[in-house]
């Protein structure tokens, strides 16, 4: 998550609001529904995106849309995004803030990547590890590359656990490299 992008900076204020407000989580559960709302190529975001449509009758269209379907403050907060020309941001915003909800949860995210799927027992086996590892509740996301040839990585946060079957023959490579006969 990075608090220094516009979304983050966004993201934050929100997020200071809610939290202020003890709605946070029923506010990312609207943010969320509204980004299929949002999303670039559906009607609603095509009419907020024409330049030819006034800003008032953009705020009304959208404030009609999110009367009563939306915390207040989630709805004002739309309508900021729609003043400041910053919609195009929403997507990263939801994910911004979702971060920093997950963060007060104690909840971290590790990205794992393998030469060939995981199974579900491997999976479940490298959830538990990780939990037990991190001491924090973990959301794991897998993915296929085989250019590792075997073996894994794993990333959560800034900590990587490389144990690729790749890596450890660039390793012996360079090694073999530095030695002289």
């Amino acid at each position: 998550m990075s608090t220094g992008s516009v979304a983050g900076r966004y993201a934050r204020a929100l997020y200071i609001v809610t939290e202020k407000r003890g709605e946070t989580e029923r506010a990312l559960e609207d943010l969320k529904s509204l980004g299929t709302v949002f999303e670039p190529g559906t009607r609603v975001a095509a009419l907020l995106a024409t330049p030819q449509v006034l800003l008032s009758d953009k705020r009304t269209a959208m404030k009609k849309v999110l009367e009563g379907r939306a915390l207040k403050s989630v709805e004002l907060f739309a309508d900021l995004l729609l003043r400041k020309k910053r919609l195009r941001e929403f997507g990263n915003i939801v994910i911004e803030f979702q971060a920093l909800v997950e963060k007060k949860q104690g909840i971290r995210w590790a990205h794992a990547v393998s030469a060939v799927p995981l199974t579900e027992p491997e999976k479940t086996r490298l959830h538990a590890e990780l939990e037990k590892t991190t001491g924090a509740k973990i959301r794991l996301l897998t993915e296929v590359d085989p250019a590792l040839l075997g073996g894994a990585l794993v990333r959560i946060g800034d900590r990587v656990v490389d144990r690729s079957v790749r890596t450890l023959l660039e390793t012996i490579e360079h090694r073999l490299e530095e030695v002289s006969v």
